[in-house]
């Protein structure tokens, strides 16, 4: 009976341990990611080290083709998101938006991504940190990068480039602003 009780209270103990690691690992995001004022700096080596959560195929905004949206986030964030069905406090979400390039392989017409036009990032914020910042809303901290280039340029997210966020987004708005149909396979697993 001893022996029951100690191997519980170690399987409990290690349980806890693990989920109180991915929270502080996701936590972490607000000392390594983001400054005291809400700027966002993008993350490094995330297309190695994290999740491939999925990818889309977005007509382009020029009209001209598809874009490719490669979609990326902290091993944590799928492990909250599958507990709770939703993403955790510290989630980041990294959208790469690609070119789409295509050509007749002897498989057939073959499209796939080529060139980084430019990175999105979400990062996930249940306790209002930054209310002054208008790059943060919607329980959302919003960023653009250009290529080659790891800080937010938040003046273009500011006014009406925040509003641009939410217009792509809006569809989604009932689902904490994340579509997340494209990553069922990950998110479900």
């Amino acid at each position: 009976m001893r022996s029951a009780y100690l191997f519980t209270s170690l399987v409990l103990t290690l349980v806890l341990g693990i989920s109180a690691k991915a929270d502080e690992n996701l936590n972490s995001t607000y000392k390594s990611m983001v400054d005291s004022q809400g700027n966002i700096t993008l993350p490094d080596n995330y297309r190695r080290e994290w999740v491939f959560l999925g990818s889309y195929q977005v007509k382009s905004s020029s009209g001209d083709g598809w874009d490719t949206h490669i979609v990326y986030t902290q091993p944590q964030a799928v492990e909250g998101y599958r507990k709770k069905g939703k993403f955790p406090d510290g989630t980041v979400l990294v959208k790469d938006v690609n070119s789409t390039q295509s050509e007749p392989l002897t498989t057939g017409l073959a499209y796939y991504s080529s060139d980084l036009q430019f990175t999105f990032m979400m990062v996930k914020d249940d306790n209002n940190r930054f209310p002054e910042n208008p790059a943060w809303a919607e329980g959302w901290g919003w960023a653009l990068f250009k290529p080659g280039i790891a800080k937010s340029e938040t003046e273009t997210w500011k006014g009406t480039g925040l509003n641009n966020c939410f217009g792509c987004h809006l569809p989604a708005k009932n689902n904490d602003w994340v579509y997340t149909q494209g990553y069922q396979q990950v998110l479900q697993n």
